[in-house]
This record gives structure tokens, C-alpha cells and sequence, in this order.
């Protein structure tokens, strides 16, 4: 999904733009931009930049050619929006939609695939709920969610010991099911509870607590492997 909307940016940006004119700099900006929508980043995703980049100020022809047609046009540092943008961890879920919007009706297909959607929203709202309760169980009821959602200072690492959010990643799926794609966005919070000290002990009892019971089916680690 992020990648067909980054390259839609940078193809709709090259047909349209007169490439004489604009530098690599001016297309990054506008392609992360249009990415990013508007940098509402629940929508859209981050477009970054690496390697050498010296060479910024070049422009865009001498890598991609040049449109006589477009040698009046005047380039816009605006793209035009996205449309009908969604949350990017939605995807899956608005394919599924699509799928079953388009199966003739009280098939067996259009009916497993609704099971399917079902089933896989259930899931989320379980993870959710799960890592928010293992929170207050970790940190206590009022700063589970603080200590969560907690963001590092600029140039910190996520977490200080990879080794640790690993194994709370597998601690977590054990007791919980995979944390799927979706569930990546919780990654911050797992990784907070290593980074403030919470034992593996701690984790597995809070784990348990939380999502002992629960049913993971094709969500199982066993099933789908561990996210870590």
C-alpha cells in the first residue's frame, strides 16, 4: 500500500512536472509530502532519504529525460491530495472489504470472507485491549498508558536491549496470538516495558493475566511464527 502511493507520487510528479526545471531536492519534497498526506502520517507513511546526497541540486532530466510537451508547464509544489486515503494497517482489511462487496450474494465465498473480516477485527480490538491491560498490570491502572505511549528523545534508540523486546515480543504471542502487521504498532510500548526494567517473569505473569484463555486459532505463533 505505502509503496504503490510512493510510486504513483514519483510517477505522477515526473509526467507532470517540467524536469529541466525541477532539482531531486524539489521532487523528494513534494513525493513526501504527497506520502505523507500532508504529513497526517495515520494515513499516509514517512518517505526519508539515504545514501550520498551531494547531488540534490541536479535536475531531474539527466536522470529521467525530458517531455518536450511539459517545457511550459510550471511546476506545483503541491501534488494533488490523496483520495479516500485510509490508515495504511487498514489495508488488509479494506481488500477483504472490497473482495466481499463484489462475491454474489449468500455465497459460501462472499460468507467466508465476512467470517474472515470478522474474525480479523476481532483480533485487533484484542491486541488493543490486551497491550493496554498488560500496561496497568505492569506500570499500575493510571500510568499504564503514559509509560506505553512514552517517546524517547531524538537519537535515542527504540529500546536498549534488542535481546529483551525479542523475547517480550514472543512472550507477549505466546499468551496473545501474533501481533500480525497491525499489531507492529505497538512495538513502542513493548519496547518501553524493556526499557523500564519490567523482568521476563513480570511479562509472562501480566501475559497471561491478560490473555490467558484466549483462543488465538490461525493467530497462533505455532501457526504464523513469532513477529520477533
Amino acid at each position: 500500500m505505502v509503496l504503490v502511493v510512493l510510486n504513483h507520487s514519483i510517477l505522477l510528479c515526473s509526467e507532470t512536472h517540467n524536469l529541466k526545471k525541477e532539482t531531486l531536492k524539489q521532487q523528494y519534497e513534494v513525493v513526501k509530502t504527497r506520502t505523507s498526506k500532508s504529513k497526517e502520517f495515520d494515513k499516509g507513511s514517512h518517505v526519508m532519504e539515504y545514501g550520498d546526497k551531494t547531488f540534490k541540486d541536479e535536475k531531474l532530466f539527466l536522470y529521467q529525460g525530458f517531455d518536450p510537451a511539459n517545457s511550459n508547464v510550471a511546476n506545483r509544489l503541491l501534488l494533488p491530495d490523496l483520495e479516500g486515503a485510509i490508515n495504511q494497517r487498514d489495508a488488509d482489511i479494506l481488500f477483504m472489504w472490497k473482495r466481499y462487496e463484489k462475491l454474489n450474494g449468500g455465497s459460501e465465498e462472499k460468507q467466508r470472507v465476512l467470517k474472515e473480516i470478522k474474525e480479523t477485527v476481532v483480533h485487533r480490538k484484542h491486541l488493543d485491549s490486551s497491550i493496554d491491560f498488560i500496561g496497568k498490570l505492569v506500570f499500575g491502572f493510571e500510568n499504564g498508558p503514559t509509560m506505553l505511549e512514552a517517546a524517547r528523545s531524538s537519537g535515542q534508540p527504540l529500546v536498549d536491549d534488542w535481546d529483551c523486546l525479542k523475547r517480550t515480543v514472543r512472550l507477549f504471542e505466546s499468551q496473545c496470538g501474533s501481533l500480525t502487521q497491525y499489531g507492529m504498532k505497538h512495538m513502542r510500548a513493548l519496547a518501553n516495558i524493556c526499557n523500564n526494567g519490567i523482568s521476563e517473569a513480570e511479562m509472562r505473569e501480566a501475559s497471561i493475566s491478560a490473555c490467558g484463555g484466549y483462543d488465538s486459532a490461525k493467530w497462533s505463533p505455532l501457526a504464523v511464527g513469532h513477529s520477533a
